[in-house]
């Protein structure tokens, strides 16, 4: 960053942070209608409203000069300006990373951008613990956290409030990602047994910014992108995002834009408000995938595209969002958020499977470009998400018994609703696209057909919930943590039942939970502002309409699944806070899991199946020196074990927990050369990974990912103090490699692509 722009941006942070100490007591105006959390815990907290002098008074109070203001971490203004961030809102309050005791990695806006991360799927890749499942159409991101599934049960989020839908999530509105690990439930509702992945948008800042930058790479892949920054008068702000992408991608075509608008006013001072919205198309081509050879990933150029013209991946996303923070006196602060939001996606890809040539089945001694593949369609899918989301949450410090609290409450209440369609006669599953080679991947003789689709299933689901945690401060240096969060689940599905392809009736489940509780507790020691040191416990409960499908009367009188974390971690800053690094031993265990019991048949599935993963994380992030700085995370997990299951699956019990691998990890590193030029590069990677196979999540016995590591290189030169040029080579060596699994076949990692970017900020 130029030192013009850093003196402005210091200059306006310290007026902000001047106007903030200035800002009057509060008008009988403030306490007219406060937000959703206000009308429902006003009865508990109205004695924290204070009066204000009134106008008059005001009027006639002297001109007072306010003293020298300083701004610490002025650098740290925006994401996209520093690797390293110590501020986080997931734990739905502003807080400092330090105060939780759970393991958090941050991937902000700068990391984002140096390794040229244009989608959630690509910048997760550098966030140890995370795998990638296949799932039976092939095209879905199936995400998993120390080996629990992420994306399926809503534990993707949207500034801290649930994004269940699949879609193509792009970069271009991130101003970073959050990845907690652990059971979370006390602070998101039902799910969370790995963890959660929040994805924090852009909001309007107190600075006149504007960013430009066009990106053109491999197979004409084109990528243009605007955040355009403009204030709006003392205290508030018009933020714009944009993008749009297009280009071959080695056939897995790219097609998508997006618009990000945002307004916020009053930012700083005791009502902050911000709206905006969020609109992103697509209509791309899915990664072919491929099925194993001999039970392990064949070697493929990973640029050969193995699909055909009729795939396709096509999605909407919109949304509309709105937000009020409202500060009191005492330093307490009600935030409280809605979003509503309709998400639309319909797709069809493609298997490829090994031939028979020249009479012979294909195996690794005969595998070359003459090998045949048989290319078949997957069963198409079609479905629709509505969602509306708002939360409300007050936190406040305040010294009660002589003690230091840091007090945390809230509600939330969610409203989802899913409809989904299925192919209406052909193409069906496994359809015939025709057949290549290995070595001619465009010689595919396929019959053109469009799929048609008929209803299948819907869903609904309400729920509520509330919370309270308080972080208390008992002895110097010693702080105690205790949480409760109770929460209440109902939903609605029903399906059209056909036979022999007739219509011949409906089937309807409904699911009600009343009563659910979740628990986090953790004792943290912070010797000085350095080092903060925990031992933690949470819990979280699945229910079982979280796969968001039709569920059978006996899996809705089913009781939720329950899991709980363990973890012990330390939280450290080195070099005067430039450089901060986090350890954590953890064990997460989902101890009372669904399975199907051969010996039993009833109006309920049991509960006594139970896993459990556990191992090491750590994270390096920050500044080593003036010149260097890193982004490193690592997990290691050797144990991820079925512990005990159903009778119908006793052969598991023991066996390792699939999408686990034992090493995963990655690595940053930026190197400022000269004033102007600036080196980066990264290897990230995973040992041997093996798909899930059947229902109790098991490791398959017969398909198997070997490890692998990639590495992805950028240069960038600043050309004058507001233009710069960059190369990024991801995938540098074009290593072949298994990403996404599912037991009948594999999606390989993205090839080697080049990209030169060009960036004008001003």
């Amino acid at each position: 960053m130029s030192k013009k722009r850093q003196n402005r941006q210091r200059a306006q942070q310290a007026s902000l942070a001047a106007r903030a100490s200035a800002a009057p007591a509060s008008t009988v105006a403030d306490k007219a209608i406060l937000p959703l959390g206000a009308l429902m815990l006003a009865a508990s907290v109205s004695s924290w409203a204070q009066t204000q002098p009134a106008p008059a008074a005001q009027a006639a109070a002297p001109e007072t000069t306010l003293g020298t203001v300083t701004v610490k971490d002025a650098a740290e203004v925006q994401s996209k300006d520093t690797i390293q961030t110590k501020k986080t809102n997931i734990g739905r309050s502003n807080q400092d990373i330090r105060d939780i005791p759970q393991s958090l990695s941050v991937l902000t806006e700068k990391m984002i951008d140096d390794a040229k991360l244009d989608t959630l799927k690509q910048a997760l890749h550098y966030t140890s613990g995370v795998s990638f499942a296949a799932t039976e159409n092939g095209t879905d991101q199936d995400i998993r956290i120390r080996g629990f599934p992420v994306a399926t049960v809503g534990d993707l989020m949207i500034d801290g409030m649930k994004d269940p839908s699949q879609y193509d999530r792009d970069t271009f509105n991130y101003d970073r990602i959050e990845v907690l690990r652990g059971s979370a439930s006390l602070l998101f509702g039902r799910g969370s047994t790995g963890g959660v992945v929040n994805q924090v948008n852009k909001k309007p800042l107190l600075i006149d910014q504007y960013e430009l930058e066009a990106t053109y790479g491999t197979d004409s892949v084109l990528r243009t992108t605007a955040d355009l920054n403009k204030t709006m008068g003392e205290n508030a702000a018009f933020r714009l995002n944009l993008m749009r992408t297009n280009g071959d991608n080695h056939g897995a075509e790219i097609d998508k834009y997006g618009i990000a608008p945002s307004y916020s006013w009053g930012i700083g001072t005791r009502d902050e408000f911000t709206v905006g919205a969020f609109y992103l198309k697509n209509d791309n081509k899915p990664m072919s995938n491929i099925r194993y050879l001999q039970g392990s990933v064949p070697h493929l150029n990973p640029k050969n595209y193995y699909g055909t013209d009729s795939d396709y991946m096509k999605g909407e996303a919109s949304y509309a969002n709105a937000s009020w923070i409202h500060r009191f006196d005492d330093g307490g602060e009600w935030r409280t958020q809605a979003r509503a939001g309709v998400f639309d996606r319909s797709q069809w890809g493609t298997t490829a499977s090994f031939g028979t040539t020249d009479g012979k089945p294909t195996t690794w001694a005969n595998i070359g470009d003459n090998t045949i593949l048989n290319l078949s369609g997957l069963s198409p899918r079609k479905d629709r998400h509505k969602g509306l989301y708002m939360q409300s949450d007050y936190s406040t410090k305040a010294d009660w018994g002589g003690l230091k609290h840091q007090l945390q409450m809230g509600v939330d209440y969610s409203r989802e609703m899913a409809t989904f369609w299925v192919a209406n006669g052909q193409p069906g599953t496994n359809y015939n696209k025709g057949q290549t080679t290995i070595g001619n991947p465009d010689s595919v003789g396929e019959t053109a057909l469009t799929p048609n689709y008929r209803y299948d299933q819907n869903y609904s689901a309400h729920s509520v919930g509330a919370y309270v945690q308080d972080l208390v401060e008992f002895a110097p240096g010693w702080k105690l943590l205790g949480g409760l969060r109770w929460d209440r689940v109902s939903s609605n599905q029903g399906r059209d039942v056909y036979t022999s392809g007739v219509l011949t009736g409906h089937e309807n489940s409904e699911l009600r939970y009343n009563s659910l509780w979740s628990q986090r507790l953790g004792l943290l020691y912070q010797p000085n502002d350095w080092a903060s040191y925990h031992i933690a416990y949470s819990t979280s409960f699945n229910s079982s309409a979280d796969t968001y499908k039709y569920t059978n009367q006996q899996t809705a009188n089913t009781d939720p699944e329950k899991s709980r974390n363990f973890e012990i971690g330390a939280k450290l800053d080195w070099l005067d806070g430039k450089l901060s690094t986090r350890a954590a031993l953890f064990r997460t265990e989902k101890y009372n899991e669904r399975t199907t019991d051969a010996d039993f048949a009833g109006d309920a599935y049991l509960l006594n199946g139970k896993r459990h993963a556990q191992g090491l994380e750590l994270d390096v992030v920050g500044r080593l020196n003036p010149q260097w700085d890193v982004y490193a995370s690592y997990t290691y997990i050797p144990t991820a074990k079925i512990d005990k299951t159903g009778s119908a699956a006793a052969n598991t019990v023991g066996q390792r927990v699939g999408l686990t691998p034992k090493h995963s990890g990655s690595i940053w590193l930026g190197y400022q050369a000269t004033p102007k030029f600036r080196l980066a590069g990264g290897v990230r990677g995973v040992s041997e990974n093996r798909p899930v196979s059947g229902t109790t999540g098991a490791a398959s016995q017969t398909a198997r990912a070997p490890g692998y590591v990639a590495v992805d290189l950028m240069a960038e030169y600043q050309i004058t103090e507001d233009v710069s040029a960059k190369l990024n080579v991801t995938n540098a060596f074009n290593r072949s490699y298994g990403d996404q699994l599912y037991p009948g076949f594999v999606t390989l990692g993205e090839a080697r692509n080049v990209r030169a970017t060009v960036k004008w900020r001003f």
